[in-house]
């Protein structure tokens, strides 16, 4: 599968469960017990984010969610995850692509994509994966252009199994140089049927 080839011996450090939840398909539900957006300099990258299933507004706690990852069979993975708030409910969407020629990644993030990040994975000591983002470029239809440093938003997300709880669990970050935090959320989430 997918994951398999890009983390090569990487993937057999991953907790089993890990493992099971990065051979597609996966579905899940869960609780964001804190989301977090940043600075009020970005809040119009907020309001128009949530038009194209990118960025959103809202904070909140105790926050339902629901995860679908899908394969299209070759190349690319599908990632959507979509929260409940009280007053709305939003979707965060990302394509990401795996040259399987050089093994690398890269994420289309939003619907339709208008950004991209290069992508590095790293097994942690419990078996959890961290995921970082690196290179960015803004995607205008077929054209990307690079984005100057200061402009990126570099994240990181670590995804890993709580054995006591019986629950997937998931921490992200995202930070920008000149305004700090973009959006940080941190929750837990267990498999369901597909939906």
């Amino acid at each position: 599968m997918i994951y398999q080839s890009l983390l090569g011996k990487q993937f057999g450090q991953l907790h089993p469960k890990l493992q099971h939840r990065y051979t597609m398909p996966f579905y899940a539900k869960g609780v964001m017990h804190e989301i977090q957006t940043g600075s009020p300099f970005i809040k119009p990258v907020y309001l128009l984010g949530k038009y194209v299933n990118f960025l959103f507004p809202e904070n909140g706690k105790n926050i339902p969610f629901t995860l679908k990852n899908t394969w299209d069979g070759k190349d690319t993975v599908i990632f959507e995850r979509t929260f409940y708030f009280p007053a709305a409910t939003r979707t965060f969407t990302t394509a990401m692509h795996v040259n399987l020629n050089n093994l690398t990644a890269r994420d289309y993030l939003g619907k339709p994509a208008i950004v991209s990040a290069d992508l590095e994975f790293f097994t942690t000591k419990d078996g959890g994966l961290i995921t970082k983002s690196g290179a960015q470029k803004l995607v205008a239809r077929t054209v990307e252009i690079p984005l100057p440093s200061i402009l990126e938003g570099r994240g990181s997300a670590v995804e890993s199994f709580d054995e006591q709880k019986q629950m997937y669990t998931i921490e992200i970050a995202t930070y920008n140089p000149l305004f700090g935090k973009i959006v940080s959320y941190i929750g837990e989430f267990e498999e369901t049927e597909p939906f």
